[in-house]
């Protein structure tokens, strides 16, 4: 028996088993990855849930919700508080997504939806005024990504 046939054998059995694994570890990486992007969606569509049933289920909420638009100075202390921390939630939900996207968990018709809201939700005078004083909680990457959406909203002619 011819050693080096052996070894060449033994090699190319070895490669083979290498690009297998490798093969397999792809597939699972890819499986790994869908299950994860799911889960962000579901994840997101639960905390956006969670944002608006509060308005939803209170005609007091939505009344205060309603004057946040363009007559925050009708509100008293305690109900302009409670909006402008409730438009808290919102950007730390676009917070969120911001980082979900930049891991790639978050699908393209996901992130033109979130900037269609923060353009339209973001006219509002509460979340200019949430923003403005919670800007600076944030990163520059995902300052910039709202200014931009606010900038756009602001160019747009309704």
């Amino acid at each position: 028996m011819n050693w080096d046939a052996i070894s060449a054998i033994a090699e190319i059995l070895s490669a083979v088993a290498v690009v297998a694994s490798l093969a397999y570890v792809g597939k699972q990486v890819a499986q790994n990855t869908s299950v994860m992007r799911v889960g962000a969606a579901s994840e997101t569509l639960e905390k956006d849930f969670d944002l608006t049933s509060p308005i939803l289920e209170s005609a007091e909420l939505a009344d205060v919700w309603s004057k946040g638009d363009h007559r925050l100075d009708q509100l008293g202390e305690a109900d302009r508080t409670r909006l402008i921390f409730f438009e808290r939630r919102a950007l730390m939900l676009w917070h969120h997504n911001y980082h979900l996207r930049n891991q790639g968990l978050f699908p393209d018709a996901h992130w033109h939806n979130q900037n269609w809201i923060i353009q339209n939700i973001g006219k509002r005078q509460s979340c200019r005024e949430a923003w403005r004083l919670f800007r600076d909680s944030f990163e520059i990457s995902f300052q910039e990504y709202i200014q931009g959406q606010f900038s756009s909203a602001d160019n747009k002619t309704d």
